[in-house]
């Protein structure tokens, strides 16, 4: 029997590959980068808003002594949970489209894939998506965000000292960057469109952060709507008119979404205005049969929706309908 696909290889997909397993049913994890590498891309000094107990998988407990851990923490334990069940992963190999198929010994699902040898096509007898949505930042749709300056994701504060830096967003992202960026000595400006940030933002973050612009420290523009961006500034409207913004260095860092155009390509029905992937919730089997969805692309744009904690369920659920799918296959 050919192994089980899954599209992903962060915690979701490992999860996956490890519940199956479990059953005895062969699979392999596929990432367009490397293993876990939506976590190795946030920022190097994050912590996690959940807690250690609401993260761990396939009942291996993370064992680390805060209750929040930081991101190397949560590369080494989640790398050590795949190593342990032998979790099989094929580094920078691209899913480019799933189809269902027919034959008669039962359906399956055509995979067409992109790789450093080029493109091909194999058959598997069932494909899970579980490819997340960090890998897919949200843009602006301004003149200029295409800029070399310009960077969708947020590493390290390090290499901005004394550098006039633009934030862009009133979320978790954007309001460690704006905190991580000042510590390491950048002048910081954050742009919000809201009229304050948002109330979601880690306890421990937001009060800092807020005192910081009241103290004048990082500045702060609210209901600001962004116009432009150019080698040298940020162009935004607010309410009380057009400012000009300097900046060295810009990060929009307003969220992030599934990556839509895959599912498409799926064959995979969106609906409504949040674009919710069409699947049964019990199995978690897509419209398209044999191709399962798992994690928070479940809630389409609502990427607030579903985490690793509230998710860690879809691991058994789509194994089970699997198991019983190959069960129905003529030997």
């Amino acid at each position: 029997m050919e192994p089980v696909a899954i599209v992903g290889a962060g915690p979701t997909g490992i999860a996956c590959a490890i519940e199956l397993g479990n059953r005895g049913i062969d699979a392999v994890c596929y990432d367009r980068g490397h293993i876990l590498q939506s976590i190795y891309d946030f920022p190097e000094e994050m912590r996690w808003f959940s807690t250690r107990d609401l993260l761990d998988i396939a009942g291996v407990p993370f064992g680390v002594p805060d209750a929040h851990p930081t991101r190397l923490e949560t590369l080494a334990y989640y790398r050590a949970v795949a190593e342990k069940f032998g979790v099989r992963t094929v580094a920078e190999t691209e899913i480019v489209a799933i189809a269902a198929v027919q034959s008669r010994t039962g359906g399956g699902v055509d995979i067409s894939v992109r790789d450093r040898k080029g493109e091909r096509r194999f058959f598997a007898p069932a494909a899970v998506l579980a490819t997340g949505f960090f890998r897919n930042p949200r843009r602006l749709g301004v003149p200029g965000e295409d800029l070399p300056h310009v960077h969708r994701r947020y590493v390290s504060g390090y290499p901005f000292h004394d550098r006039r830096v633009v934030v862009v967003g009133g979320k978790n992202s954007a309001a460690e960057a704006a905190l991580d960026l000042y510590r390491h000595g950048a002048r910081v400006t954050l742009l919000v469109r809201a009229p304050a940030l948002s109330e979601r933002v880690k306890y421990w973050i937001k009060p800092d952060l807020e005192n910081r612009i009241r103290a004048g420290s990082v500045g702060a523009f609210f209901q600001a709507r962004i116009v432009e961006i150019t080698p040298e500034a940020v162009r935004i409207e607010t309410p009380a008119g057009g400012e000009s913004v300097p900046a060295d260095a810009v990060f929009p860092l307003i969220g992030y979404e599934p990556d839509f155009a895959l599912f498409e390509r799926c064959g995979i029905r969106l609906e409504g205005v949040q674009k919710v992937p069409a699947h049964d919730g019990e199995t978690l089997e897509s419209n398209v049969p044999g191709l399962y969805l798992a994690g928070a692309i479940l809630g389409g744009t609502d990427v607030g929706h579903i985490f690793i904690e509230n998710s860690r369920h879809h691991a058994a659920s789509i194994a089970r309908s699997i198991e019983e799918r190959l069960e129905r296959v003529p030997a």
